[in-house]
């Protein structure tokens, strides 16, 4: 069932606050409604009033002729609980809750917004918000603005999700007069209720949107937004704007709807594992979504810009390979073409400067020519106003008919002042996104190369593979550190790699462990109560005969006493000391929103200074695991640098992978390090030399 259905295609509406003073909540809705000419029904609860603006009042809910598929209440806080309830007894089922007042101002609040959902449970009901600001549909079989904002939308093909309200309404007067033109907008307030994903599901099945784009302060039920995700991303491309990227930012986000503040590096991987592409501000968004909206997705890179003047076209150069684009390298063919036309002071390779000479024909021509190179998969087409008699209106009604006949994808920048010689109805009437700086065009368009690479992984997305689980959870010592010799095992049964070892109080099994090992052995202090041995001076390094071993033994016990619980021996580690591969790591910690979040970096001076690491929700497939070492700044030293091996990426991510599965087949896991691995050449696996975890 789509929750969102009779939301965002009501046939009958009921508005509980509706009122005749103008200015107020309650008239400025209804104003909303009546100016985008509502195709249902619209029923007024307002005991005090016989009409407003022609419409019959209704004193209560009872009185209604019948059960209206939507109420929206615009009310006090204070009375929001005893309507709600009126009209839970009513039958009514889909109540959106405009009134502010509850879990984003903290303290009573939440109390309040907890009492709200006690109703809900009580009588099934669905709600939207509190402290939302509605939704609309701009089907025309529907035209229902159920908002407050003062501006009508215009309508579109792109979905607007946002957790603020006061933001959609920014976002709209923004709009006006430009390309973007909205399908759905959906402000979701607070998430008492319906989240995100609710609203997703309707839009996956919405013929009339095409792009989907948010605004998110929080992220709630993460399972169930990554699982609709994945499912719109084969599809529809997924933009989004996630505040909080600072502490203050955060706190602020907090603060704004009381949802719990989710750490950016989490966020960050979360979005990349659902598809969603990510962008630093609103204005991308929405440059993007008007691009996406209205032409075909690139091919590839390669990029060819054709501009009137060479400023512009080295900036549009310039910024193709910040956006994952580059310059199509022009047939021969091509450049004959344009030089058998193109004034001599003319650059004919790429960008193709036409000089400020250039008029309507002079673009027709060229872009004819370019449409045809097989090595060119979009256009970016620059026009600054030409000095010659030539206007953008000209110049776009000219390539009207390539434009029709091209699958290809062209992004124009119009340099120029958008008055009546702009052309802008031309432009709308060819779906052409009219952009007035060439670097932000480069950026939408590498958006939408982005968006057409994510599409065919989520078409043949790889599937996890599964592991059959151990019977057992790692129950003993819970809230504490668990035993070396427990994590090995564990380990083990997932197919990571260890390095030969024995967990002794005893040194004459060390002595004859050391005795089967080729080559030379570490010893730790494998006590669980000391996390950091190296720097507590409890790893002796290069032991190679037994009079070393039996020196490192003495030492390792006398300087681990002092840190041990009174009367608990010292436990020793002995391993294969492994020849100097790269250092890894890979490591897990419980989100109390994600769950478990998965970390991979390499290991050392990387991970503790550099921060050099990247974040998934765990469990990842081969893909995911691939991308985050692709991610990681430092990742040429896993091709081999000075002298050590090159690490196999495929090995690389298959541990990534088995340890995501064990943090997400073991709940009771909090915490957990494997620090280092180290890369051996010999097995062609990281091997596991160091391991801690703890339990909830």
């Amino acid at each position: 069932m789509i929750r969102l259905e009779k939301y965002l295609r009501p046939q009958s509406v009921a508005v509980i606050g509706a009122s005749r003073k103008e200015g107020s909540l309650g008239k400025m809705f209804l104003d909303a409604v009546l100016r985008m000419h509502y195709k249902g029904k619209i029923y007024l609860i307002n005991p005090k009033a016989d009409q407003i603006s022609g419409i019959a009042c209704f004193p209560n809910i009872t009185a209604l002729p019948e059960i209206p598929d939507v109420a929206v209440i615009l009310l006090p806080y204070q009375i929001v609980p005893e309507s709600m309830t009126e009209l839970g007894e009513a039958g009514i089922r889909n109540i959106i809750v405009i009134s502010a007042g509850f879990k984003e101002i903290g303290g009573e609040g939440i109390d309040r917004e907890k009492h709200l959902l006690k109703i809900a449970e009580k009588y099934n009901l669905n709600i939207l918000g509190p402290n939302c600001m509605g939704l609309f549909n701009t089907d025309p079989a529907i035209s229902f603005n159920g908002t407050f904002s003062p501006t009508l939308p215009s309508p579109g093909h792109v979905a607007f999700i946002s957790q603020s309200g006061a933001l959609g309404v920014g976002i709209l007067e923004l709009a006006a007069g430009t390309d973007l033109g909205f399908s759905v907008f959906v402000s979701t307030g607070n998430k008492a209720d319906i989240t995100d994903a609710d609203v997703l599901e309707f839009l996956y099945h919405d013929n009339n949107t095409k792009v989907i784009t948010f605004y998110l302060e929080s992220i709630d039920n993460p399972s169930a937004f990554r699982k609709i995700c994945s499912k719109i991303s084969a599809v529809k491309p997924l933009l989004a704007v996630k505040a909080g990227r600072t502490a203050s930012g955060l706190k602020a986000a907090s603060s704004h709807t009381g949802a719990l503040a989710n750490p950016d590096h989490i966020v960050d991987g979360f979005l990349k594992q659902c598809g969603v592409i990510r962008c630093d501000t609103l204005e991308d968004v929405f440059d993007s979504a008007r691009a996406l909206s209205l032409q075909p997705l690139p091919a590839g890179p390669r990029t060819a810009v054709i501009t009137n003047a060479g400023g512009p076209g080295i900036l549009a150069s310039d910024a193709l390979e910040k956006a994952d684009l580059k310059l199509a390298v022009l047939s021969e063919t091509t450049v004959n073409k344009l030089k058998s036309f193109l004034p001599q002071e003319a650059a004919t390779g790429n960008p193709i400067d036409m000089i400020a000479s250039a008029n309507h024909q002079t673009y027709h021509d060229v872009l004819e020519v370019v449409l045809n190179d097989e090595g060119v998969d979009s256009i970016v087409l620059i026009m600054v106003k030409p000095p010659v008699n030539a206007t953008p209106a000209m110049i776009v009604d000219h390539i009207k008919s390539l434009v029709h006949n091209s699958g290809k994808t062209i992004i124009p920048v119009l340099m120029a002042t958008k008055d009546e010689t702009a052309g802008l109805d031309i432009f709308e009437e060819l779906q052409l996104p009219v952009f007035s700086y060439p670097e932000a065009a480069v950026k939408s368009l590498g958006v939408m190369r982005q968006y057409a690479k994510i599409q065919q992984r989520f078409r043949k997305s790889e599937a996890i593979v599964a592991h059959p689980e151990m019977e057992e959870t790692l129950l003993a010592n819970t809230g504490e550190q668990v035993s070396t010799g427990e994590l090995f095992e564990l380990l083990t049964h997932y197919d990571l790699a260890v390095a030969p070892y024995l967990v002794t109080e005893n040194i004459e099994d060390l002595i004859k462990f050391s005795e089967q090992q080729p080559g030379k052995i570490v010893l730790k202090i494998a006590n669980e109560q000391i996390i950091h041995k190296s720097d507590a001076g409890l790893v002796a390094l290069n032991i190679d005969s037994e009079s070393l071993l039996k020196q490192a033994y003495k030492q390792l016990s006398e300087r681990s006493f002092p840190l041990l619980p009174s009367g608990t021996q010292p436990l020793f580690l002995a391993q294969k000391q492994l020849l100097g591969g790269i250092e890894l790591v890979i490591g897990g910690k419980k989100d109390p929103v994600f769950g478990p979040v998965l970390m991979v970096g390499f290991g050392g001076i990387f991970v503790e200074v550099l921060k050099d690491v990247s974040f998934r929700i765990a469990p990842v497939n081969a893909f995911e695991a691939r991308e985050m070492i692709s991610e990681l700044r430092s990742q040429a030293l896993l091709n081999g640098f000075r002298g050590n091996p090159a690490v196999d990426l495929n090995s690389f991510a298959y541990a990534i992978q088995r340890f995501g599965l064990l943090l997400s087949e073991h709940p009771e896991i909090t915490e957990m390090d494997l620090n280092p691995l180290i890369w051996d050449s010999e097995s062609g696996h990281p091997v596991v030399v160091d391991v801690r975890a703890t339990l909830a």
